[in-house]
């Protein structure tokens, strides 16, 4: 229907296609309008623009996110006691002589040889420390001398004597430290005290502990070489050696006397300070402060101390620790505490 030049039909029709397109009108529209963001955002980015910009290392940027936070590592502190360096050896029992013995004159140290299984004498058993002749009377140098006599209070050159004593040629012995009497509270302690360097007559002195052992185990003819290697002292190292303090009411005796009535006996290795511990996971504390050792003559001997024990500072929990001294003629101490660590 037509009224004058109006085509109705044709309007409605037109307004039918706005209506009928109205919702992808609007699609469009919007992806139009997200698409310039886009850009504007890009824009801004690359020229520095607006709250978008890229400050690096500008510590007022308020944008840039911190790195999330690492997870520290547990620390373990594991202390285990040193392996014992103990030889196994049983002398055959056919053997006449179970041991060879051999002095480093250089070194002050005497080395005992047992039997290997050709018959020769090439495994180190024991090792002391021992006093060769001072300058001017020095201990003579061989191979294969043969022990021969063994004595009790054997007296000396210079009206001293020997508790324990074995000939080893002419003159010259292995012997205790002398004392001023056939009394085993009558000892040279100061004679004593060198031990490990050079201070006898030519012969070998030793503690009395050493050279009774010698005494035992080593019968008449036993086999001796002497001989200087100052770099090396032996296979199984120099045994150190303790000093007794001259005055010390006991200084007469050997502490290394087995004799019961040695008053040594009553003494040991003792440690003192050790207590339980506690701290805050983080922090570090020292654990052998003012812990302390002495020795069986009461000497200072802390840095001995040796620790055993699995603990940390950085995780909360209980831990035990073990202190543990050995002084030099082997007497042993040992004090367990409690580490806490808390939160």
């Amino acid at each position: 229907m037509s009224k004058g030049n109006i085509n109705y039909k044709y309007l409605r029709r037109r307004k039918s296609w706005f209506r009928r397109n109205l919702d992808i009108i609007l699609v469009y529209t919007g992806i139009a309008l997200a698409a310039i963001m886009v850009v504007l955002v890009i824009l801004m980015k690359v020229f520095s623009f607006g709250f978008f910009a890229d400050k690096g290392n500008n510590d007022n940027n308020q944008n840039i996110q911190e790195a999330p936070e690492q997870v520290k590592e547990i620390v373990w502190h594991e202390d285990k006691e040193p392996e014992a360096d103990e030889v196994s050896y049983t002398p055959p029992e056919d053997a006449r002589y179970p041991y060879y013995i051999r002095v480093n004159r250089a070194a002050n140290c005497v080395t005992v040889y047992g039997i290997d299984k050709n018959g020769e004498y090439t495994i180190p058993v024991k090792s002391f420390a021992c006093s060769c002749g001072r300058q001017g009377e020095e201990t003579i140098i061989g191979t294969d001398f043969a022990t021969s006599d063994k004595y009790t209070w054997r007296l000396m050159v210079d009206g001293t004597y020997g508790q324990y004593a074995d000939r080893i040629y002419d003159g010259y012995l292995f012997h205790s430290v002398p004392y001023f009497k056939q009394d085993k509270s009558t000892l040279e302690t100061e004679e004593f005290n060198k031990l490990g360097s050079f201070a006898s007559l030519g012969c070998i002195r030793m503690c009395v502990r050493d050279v009774k052992w010698i005494y035992d185990n080593c019968p008449v003819n036993t086999r001796v070489t002497i001989y200087d290697d100052a770099a090396n002292p032996g296979p199984l190292g120099k045994p150190e050696t303790i000093k007794i303090p001259l005055d010390s009411p006991d200084a007469g005796w050997d502490p290394t006397d087995p004799d019961e009535a040695n008053p040594w006996k009553e003494s040991h290795a003792q440690i003192k300070g050790a207590v339980d511990l506690s701290c805050r996971v983080g922090e570090s504390i020292d654990i052998k402060k003012s812990v302390t050792a002495t020795d069986t003559c009461g000497n200072d001997i802390t840095d001995k101390i040796i620790t055993i024990g699995r603990y940390t500072f950085d995780q909360a929990g209980e831990y035990s620790i073990t202190y543990k001294v050995t002084d030099a003629i082997g007497s042993t101490d040992t004090k367990t505490i409690k580490l806490t660590v808390v939160d």
